[in-house]
């Protein structure tokens, strides 16, 4: 425990740190790249990037264009992105922002939404306990729930349409032109207002002549893979893009009790674009997407002997990570619909449309973009590595999400001043039963029913000046005013299928805030290809309700309060294209109020740990980010990344164990200020490829790595050791050709490690194994 004076040793110390990480960073940035830059960059600025012209769009932008002739000079990879709401290179944003291309996507064999952290610095992504819902986190932004009901403090993105619920992005990625990763408060540009960042999916778009490619794709654990498009026009004014990917097999998790295995996936997606182009000034793009998935679930591992039934005879821990354990009692299967021995499972199924409608006026452009989007989520887990009914989970959940924004845009290029600003409206809807089985442990199962609704309105907008060619400000505000409402909730426990507590009910709770976000920036251009920034934002993420983990209703619709994230950041960006080097760092600091973390009370009766989210008072985080790309060799290119993190809690008490008091079971709080954050502190990625001639094939080999230090949690049971894989690549195709033969390896080295650690009830300390080594062999033509 610590005491009060080493406590405030350490926040006086902590808060110095990251003082000083920004004043540092602010003193020295500009002035080490400008002496760089101006001791190797040639005198001669013909080539340089125009600065003044950075707001100006791309003509014709597609999803896939390279970079403006600026940088064409260079073999380091730069795409065009859209995370301003105009194409730009990301070396003209002032922000934090990585730029996962097709190319590293097929490379790196990133084939759905877990594997990103291991291409981009200060992302984290875990399953929550193994389901079918992630947790996102960046810089040490997240929000670790299982539940489908609060919004994640990362906001996802396909092709500009906002998914405010976890679980309706099922991990699928394909056909994709780029994934864009913002770090920072986000929503002065953006439907959804966050905390953590955002992240963009950018699909391919209609291409002008007719295309159409097919890949499959064969791997360890009889893993398979069909991914296909068609492309191209219809007539002069009309063009579409029918794309779609199935995947199969893959089990790699082993019942050494029955012989079974677990983790076969079975999921396809298709996705249809049509562009319309009426005239000139006028752009219609009509998206229609839908998926069906009916995989396995993950199943975890007791990493430690089960003591819930017995500390002096418990349960043996696993012999090693990949074995995991089902089954359940006979009613609990039957209130769920399903047999004691039915494998865990991760069904998810997702369908929607959405409109843009674009027209062009002389000085600015009209947006709309309207979609829907419904999803289902049906999934059964085990929570325990037991065949005993420990801790059995059901999950059935319904949600839609209905979102419209209107925006307004100029599109003077010859101004100095720009602006964007619009109007964003959401209704989302969701339905949810979750139930849960106890029968071995306390002789009751558990039956959770909601619905809610949450309204979302905001306006939103952004300027920018440029005071000179080479200086820019930058001002955005956005006010959103949010109504969450709970309805018809109730926790039941179930003997024998009887309920035992019918009162424990309530018909309605809910809660509304309007608040502001805010950013103000400062972009500095001191040489060509030369960027120093330095930005204010401040972001918001909604409150909600815990719903899942308590047996007191009350407890389980008192709602915690939004989060506000104040965020400093100071960076720089660098090309030197005589050199074929992008550097790119940046520092930041975070000031945290009402921070929404796990906590967790006591059951009176058993003194069972039951999860609650509450609002820590204040924290901070700070650290600071760096990317490397270097070709310094015509054929070989070498990208690096990093990311240092850490942070306190400024002042937050918490709960930390409990003592029997007069035969009832109640709380111990502690203070925790000063402890760490949970964030892995340093992050590393990197990968080289070098391209080899061999007469008229080029063959392609390649490695790669993804390091993270442990991250520490409030609770020794939930943290994670850190770990370090490696992988490969071997590509051969011919130069003028159309086709390709891979092969991929992930994990080569066969490193064990985890990727979630906890518990969900006391005495079962398990974990969610990473995949062990794996191989691809893939084939592709296009034609």
């Amino acid at each position: 425990m610590l005491d009060a004076y080493s406590v405030s040793a350490r926040k006086k110390m902590t808060g110095f740190k990251g003082r000083m990480a920004l004043v540092s960073s602010v003193a020295l940035f500009p002035l080490c790249s400008a002496a760089f830059a101006e001791a190797t960059t040639p005198h001669k600025t013909s080539s340089s990037l125009p600065v003044a012209h950075a707001h100006k769009p791309v003509a014709s932008a597609r999803a896939h264009k390279t970079v403006p002739a600026a940088h064409e000079a260079s073999r380091v990879e730069n795409v065009v992105v859209t995370s301003e709401r105009h194409a730009d290179s990301p070396q003209n944003i002032g922000t934090s922002i990585s730029v996962i291309s097709a190319k590293v996507l097929e490379n790196r064999n990133i084939n759905n939404v877990f594997d990103l952290q291991y291409a981009t610095p200060s992302l984290q992504i875990q399953p929550s306990y193994g389901s079918g819902q992630y947790t996102y986190t960046i810089r040490g932004v997240g929000f670790n729930n299982y539940s489908s009901n609060n919004s994640p403090t990362v906001g996802i993105y396909i092709d500009e349409v906002a998914n405010p619920v976890p679980f309706g992005i099922n991990g699928m990625m394909f056909d994709m032109s780029r994934v864009e990763v913002l770090r920072g408060p986000q929503g002065t540009l953006y439907g959804r207002n966050t905390t953590g960042g955002a992240i963009n999916y950018i699909t391919n778009k209609p291409t002008d002549t007719l295309k159409a490619g097919i890949s499959g794709q064969y791997g360890r654990f009889d893993s398979g893979k069909i991914d296909g498009y068609i492309s191209g026009p219809i007539n002069d004014k009309l063009s579409f893009r029918l794309s779609g990917q199935t995947q199969q097999g893959g089990a790699w998790q082993y019942n050494p009790d029955n012989g079974q295995h677990l983790g076969n996936v079975n999921r396809g997606g298709a996705r249809l674009l049509i562009d319309y182009v009426p005239a000139d000034t006028w752009k219609i793009e009509l998206n229609l997407h839908g998926s069906r998935d009916r995989s396995d679930a993950t199943g975890p591992y007791a990493w430690a002997p089960i003591t819930s039934l017995s500390s002096t005879n418990p349960l043996p821990a696993s012999a090693n990570r990949y074995e995991t354990r089902w089954g359940t009692s006979s009613q609990f299967a039957k209130e769920v619909g399903i047999s004691p021995d039915t494998k865990p499972y991760s069904h998810i199924d997702t369908g929607g449309v959405n409109l843009r409608v674009e027209k062009q006026l002389p000085t600015f452009t009209i947006t709309n973009l309207a979609s829907y989007d419904y999803m289902q989520r049906n999934e059964y887990d085990n929570f325990d590595d037991s065949a005993l009914a420990l801790a059995d989970v059901a999950f059935k959940t319904r949600a839609s999400v209905a979102a419209n924004e209107l925006r307004f845009s100029s599109n003077d290029t010859t101004s100095r001043f720009h602006w964007i600003g619009g109007i964003y409206y959401a209704h989302q809807w969701l339905n949810d039963r979750y139930q849960s089985g106890f029968g071995a442990l306390y002789g009751l199962d558990g039956d959770v029913r909601y619905s809610q609704t949450v309204n979302t309105i905001s306006g939103f907008g952004q300027v920018t000046y440029d005071l000179t060619p080479k200086l820019q400000i930058i001002g955005g505000i956005r006010i959103e005013h949010e109504h969450r409402s709970l309805d018809n909730a109730y926790a039941h426990y179930l003997s024998n299928g009887i309920v035992t507590n019918p009162g424990n009910y309530v018909g309605k709770q809910a809660q509304s805030y309007t608040l502001p976000s805010a950013k103000f920036g400062i972009q500095y251009h001191p040489f060509s290809h030369d960027m120093a920034y330095f930005t204010f934002s401040k972001g918001v993420k909604s409150g909600g309700f815990t719903v899942y983990n308590s047996s007191d209703v009350s407890q389980m619709t008192n709602p915690f309060k939004p989060e506000q994230l104040y965020s400093f950041e100071v960076g720089n960006k660098l090309i030197l294209p005589r050199y074929n080097l992008r550097v790119n760092a940046d520092f930041f600091y975070y000031d945290y109020i009402n921070q929404q973390v796990q906590s967790k009370v006591y059951s009176p009766t058993t003194g069972s740990a039951i999860g609650l989210f509450v609002n820590a008072p204040r924290s901070h985080l700070f650290g600071g980010e760096y990317e490397v790309a270097w070709s310094p060799l015509p054929g070989l290119n070498i990208n690096q990344s990093g990311a240092y993190v850490t942070g306190a809690f400024d002042k937050f008490n918490t709960v930390t164990g409990a003592q029997k008091v007069n035969g009832v079971w109640v709380g111990i709080t502690q203070d925790v200020s000063g402890r760490s954050e949970e964030v892995p502190r340093f992050t590393a990625n990197g990968s080289v490829d070098y391209t080899w001639s061999v007469g008229r094939y080029n063959l392609v080999t390649g490695a790669d790595y993804s390091l993270r230090t442990t991250n520490h949690s409030l609770t020794t049971v939930d943290t994670i050791p850190g770990y370090t894989l490696w992988g490969g690549y071997l590509s051969f195709a011919p130069k003028k050709g159309h086709w390709k033969v891979e092969g991929i390896g992930r994990n080569i080295l066969n490193k064990q490690y985890d990727v979630t650690r906890g518990y969900f009830v006391g005495g079962d300390n398990i974990a969610v194994a990473g995949l062990p080594a794996t191989w691809e062999v893939r084939l592709s033509g296009s034609f």
